[in-house]
């Protein structure tokens, strides 16, 4: 096309438009209206903020320009059905774009229900604050608040698309400068350089986080110098540039996609036109350079816009409204009543219910029948079931992934995986010694639909560095209103075990039982190992497997149906499986029900509910008890969140006593929150209840002779039962207050008692 003189000196002009004919007039108008609703959008909010009317806002006015710029650039070179963008909460600009060019319509207004917290908000629902975009429809990965996470999920997101098949894929993951600051920025880069994925990181710079500037934020000194170090390709541009944005974007997505490889993208020297968000002073920089007011000079200019269309800063000097300081063109005048009408629109809609927001805790679990009980000990081990279930799942789903530290080679430090690696070499891989990494990846592995991640952290103390993708993986469903699930099964080898220490002896349901949408399970025996396995591939949420190390080489429980029953055979399997490594066939329709209990014994005198290894010490002290004349009702609860809150309570009814034992300890535990719930559950019926743990030291010594005398133990088992059986339980609380001696009795005998909670003070809440 011919380009009239300029009449104007811009920073950016478009006199060089015609090395690009793919940018038509029709296309480079339809940016710059994407480019103005997206500030209206902002500038709208802003005066809101200011009335008090919305109380919370996060915005990147400034970044429309180079936002459109990238999304015109991968709309031609990117194939949308393997393409995806982990944004940051700035990139309205970019996603505005992206998603008019895939037809969706009502991004601005769906961006408009979610910061009103409209029960419309396709993306949350109303649950969550704006920018929170989630849309897989159309390529929009769930946006987190936690920065730099989203570069961990962009690398498990391209695995996957890598597992689809895809030879041309691409993932690009947003991220602010302050961001790179973040240890997601090494493990994002160290995961797409060793798995030498697709990803395009893009680094958009405005020199500030919130108020720190770079010589206080930011350790990177070089960005060119930094990706090379990964072997990441290396590109940058000028954000206020917006054919220089564009081209390229364009090399960085032909690049990644061409080679199948990670690049780096700085898009340096923005403008930050408003601060980060409504909780600092928001006023817009007028004094600052404005990249939307040039480039529609330079459309005008192009010939590609009239004068009289455009949006023009005016001669007003003073005053804060955005819409006072200037000219409103025909196209910014419509792209503002557009924005006026979404905020109409969503003023008369509903907010979130209190109802609605107690939803979407966690998908239903699957409904499968358990087989019944064969009577006869199994020949399979532990870790001989957890390579027959994961060996199923893999070959099952070519969308599975087990992914940790020394878990195909070596086959796992625990020898867990043993043998998968051989049979499934592109699903099984060794990572980093980066537990974030691991988990991040899996959970963006897992956001295909029908995917299955199994990250194994080698050593449950070491994933208390993830707790960030812990909490985002339990909340996922109900942040997203249900509409994302991901379907990851972490593997955790948990308890004390020979002298292990502090960070290889943590008992860990008392850091994660809390955490929202998560589901626990601490199998028993190799049935329950094998089948709830199972049932978590096929069950669409998270779940964490906790993996008692005293158990991994022990033969535990049931057979299951088909095993051998003759003595040689049997010797030869277990052999196999302890010291060949080998697989056992399992059967492939067994299964075991996630959140039931099983009852290992009835009872009448009182219920012990406990999990794990604690399952083989109660089964010694209540066999012991039972020679004893104590009939006690064990229950192995098996998943222990959300755990069989009905099969305690219908025990707890019959026997009126609960002892409560596991591993962990007492103060702040999952023991402490099974024994007030059966309390509230039985108020007025005098249940006696007890937690017993592992003793009140802070950490688990290394000699092994100490350790034993800290650990729950068959006889500190024992002794509790018998301690709670000591309170004699009155019929009624008024039974209680008349049958009471005048003096406390000696012993424990003799006394009647209200409802009781015997409880041994934990160091961490007394001095």
């Amino acid at each position: 096309m011919d380009m009239p003189t300029p009449s104007k000196t811009l920073r950016f002009d478009l006199r060089d438009l015609p090395r690009f004919p793919s940018l038509t007039p029709e296309l480079l108008r339809l940016a710059y209206q994407e480019m103005l609703v997206a500030r209206c959008h902002v500038e709208r909010v802003v005066q809101e903020c200011a009335k008090g009317t919305i109380k919370f806002a996060i915005w990147g006015s400034g970044e429309e320009l180079h936002g459109a710029a990238e999304a015109l650039a991968f709309a031609e070179v990117v194939n949308p059905e393997a393409f995806g963008i982990c944004a940051h909460y700035r990139s309205a600009g970019l996603l505005a774009m992206w998603s008019r060019l895939r037809g969706y319509q009502d991004f601005h207004l769906d961006h408009m229900r979610q910061q009103l917290c409209k029960s419309t908000d396709p993306w949350t629902g109303g649950r969550l604050m704006t920018a929170h975009f989630n849309d897989l429809r159309f390529n929009t990965l769930p946006v987190q608040s936690a920065l730099g996470m989203q570069f961990g999920k962009a690398v498990g997101y391209a695995q996957g698309l890598r597992r689809k098949g895809h030879d041309d894929g691409l993932v690009v993951a947003v991220v602010g400068d302050g961001t790179t600051a973040e240890s997601d920025m090494h493990e994002g880069m160290t995961g797409a350089s060793i798995l030498r994925l697709p990803v395009l990181l893009t680094v958009t710079d405005n020199n500030v986080a919130i108020s720190v500037r770079p010589e206080d934020g930011r350790g990177i000194r070089s960005f060119e110098h930094y990706a090379a170090a990964f072997g990441f390709a290396y590109f940058e541009c000028d954000g206020n540039d917006f054919l220089g944005c564009y081209e390229t974007a364009r090399a960085a997505a032909e690049y990644c996609k061409e080679q199948q490889a990670p690049a780096l993208m700085w898009v340096k020297n923005l403008s930050r036109l408003n601060n980060h968000s409504s909780a600092a002073d928001f006023t817009f920089e007028f004094d600052s350079y404005d990249p939307l007011i040039d480039f529609g000079e330079a459309l005008v200019q192009a010939g590609v816009l009239a004068p009289h269309e455009i949006l023009r800063r005016n001669a007003i000097t003073e005053g804060k409204d955005y819409f006072r300081r200037h000219d409103w063109g025909t196209l910014a005048k419509a792209a503002d009543d557009y924005v006026v009408e979404t905020m109409a629109i969503c003023a008369t809609e509903p907010e979130p219910s209190y109802e609605s927001v107690l939803s979407d805790i966690r998908a239903p679990f699957p409904v499968v029948e358990e087989a019944p009980l064969e009577n006869r000990p199994t020949a399979i081990s532990i870790n001989g079931a957890i390579r027959s279930a994961l060996q199923a799942i893999l070959k099952a789903n070519p969308m599975s992934w087990v992914y940790g530290q020394d878990v195909a080679k070596k086959g796992g430090v625990m020898v867990a995986t043993k043998g998968l690696y051989e049979r499934y070499p592109d699903q099984v891989r060794d990572a980093p010694i980066n537990e974030p990494l691991i988990l991040g990846t899996a959970f963006g592995f897992a956001l295909h639909k029908g995917a299955t991640a199994i990250p194994e952290i080698q050593f449950s103390d070491y994933s208390l560095n993830t707790l960030h993708w812990l909490v985002l993986l339990g909340n996922q469903r109900w942040q997203s209103a249900g509409t994302v699930d991901v379907n990851v099964i972490l593997r955790l080898p948990v308890e004390p075990l020979h002298g292990g220490s502090v960070y290889h002896s943590m008992c860990m349901e008392g850091f994660y039982a809390s955490i929202p949408g998560i589901t626990i399970v601490a199998p028993t025996t190799s049935r329950d190992m094998y089948g709830l396995l199972r049932s978590a591939a096929e069950y669409p949420g998270p779940v964490l497997v906790f993996e008692s190390k005293g158990l991994y080489r022990m033969t535990l429980g049931d057979a299951f149906p088909g095993e051998p029953t003759d003595p040689k055979e049997i010797a030869a399997l277990k052999r196999s499986i302890g010291f060949g490594g080998h697989i056992p066939d399992l059967p492939d329709d067994f299964r075991v029900p996630l959140g039931k209990a099983a009852l290992r014994r009835p009872g009448k005198d009182i219920t012990v509910v406990t999990w794990g290894r604690c399952t083989l010490f109660c089964g010694e002290a209540v066999q012991k008890l039972a020679a004893e004349g104590v009939d006690v009702e064990l229950i192995d609860l098996r998943t222990i969140v959300p755990y069989d809150s009905e099969a305690i309570l219908a025990s707890v009814r019959k026997t009126g006593r609960l002892l409560v034992v596991h591993e962990d300890r007492v103060f702040a535990s999952l023991g402490r929150e099974i024994q007030g719930a059966v309390q509230e559950a039985m108020a007025g019926e005098n249940v006696i209840t007890r937690v017993l743990g592992q003793d009140p030291s802070p950490g688990i010594p290394s000699p092994i002779e100490i350790e034993e005398q800290i650990v729950v133990s068959p006889e500190k088992v024992h002794a509790a039962v018998l301690e709670v059986l000591s309170i004699r339980r009155a019929k009624s609380a008024a039974d209680s207050a008349a049958a009471a001696p005048a003096k406390p009795a000696r012993g424990g005998a003799d006394v009647f008692a209200r409802p009781q909670i015997l409880w041994t003070p934990s160091r961490n809440s007394v001095t």
